[in-house]
């Protein structure tokens, strides 16, 4: 049996600390993805964790100079995950257009950051998770992330987790 674990994480607005933290608790992802709000710390994340970093922009990333998209999809232990940020729709909409997109996108998984808050809505045939934010969640809690696992080529597990220090 193949198991691969993914990393997911969002918002984590320059505080580096925050992912430094997380890496030193999930060592053993193969990637992470980043649903954007500092897309700029998915650099320094790749370094750190020294494995790749699929970064989409977020609503304060608009400045930045890298060459990173406002949604991607990305191919990874036999799954398709749709990554965009969020803020383009607000409400019941987001939701809805989190759901067409990833429908449309033939993915498995879609993510997404910008609320700040945990958030998993699993059906039959796609699952929709936002990680959290690392930096600066607005559910009182820690900083959080979460962690997909994919046994062969198919979504296994989700699991959310807070930052321990």
């Amino acid at each position: 049996m193949s198991v691969v674990r993914i990393g997911l994480v969002s918002d984590s607005h320059g505080r580096f600390s925050c992912l430094e933290q997380m890496v030193d608790q999930a060592p053993d992802v193969c990637c992470w993805i980043h649903g954007g709000d500092y897309c700029e710390d998915a650099e320094d994340l790749g370094a750190y964790a020294a494995v790749p970093v699929y970064a989409v922009l977020g609503n304060n990333d608009y400045l930045t100079d890298l060459n990173v998209p406002e949604r991607r999809l990305v191919k990874v232990a036999g799954l398709t995950i749709a990554v965009i940020h969020g803020s383009q729709w607000y409400g019941e909409k987001r939701l809805q257009k989190l759901e067409e997109w990833g429908h449309h996108a033939g993915a498995d998984l879609v993510v997404f950051g910008h609320t700040h808050r945990q958030y998993l809505l699993e059906q039959e045939d796609l699952v929709i998770v936002n990680p959290g934010s690392i930096s600066r969640p607005r559910d009182g809690r820690k900083g959080t992330y979460a962690i997909v696992t994919a046994e062969d080529g198919r979504l296994a597990d989700i699991q959310f987790y807070h930052l321990q220090n």
